[in-house]
């Protein structure tokens, strides 16, 4: 079995939610996944996300966002 890579977290009222890359064989749709604080971009495919935290933000404290 395919380890899956963490590539950020989408961030929910509740709390954070890991977010993986896609795996091979899967059908993605071609929209950059960005970060919504940094603007940086997370992945190339799999997008739109607009709830996404690349893993540089999410490990800053939240005041620093």
């Amino acid at each position: 079995m395919e380890e899956r890579k963490l590539i950020g977290y989408t961030e929910r009222e509740e709390g954070f939610y890991p977010l993986y890359d896609i795996g091979r064989g899967y059908i993605a749709t071609a929209a950059f996944i960005l970060c919504k604080y940094c603007r940086g971009a997370i992945a190339s495919m799999g997008g739109p996300k607009y709830d996404a935290v690349c893993l540089t933000c999410y490990e800053k404290d939240p005041d620093e966002r």
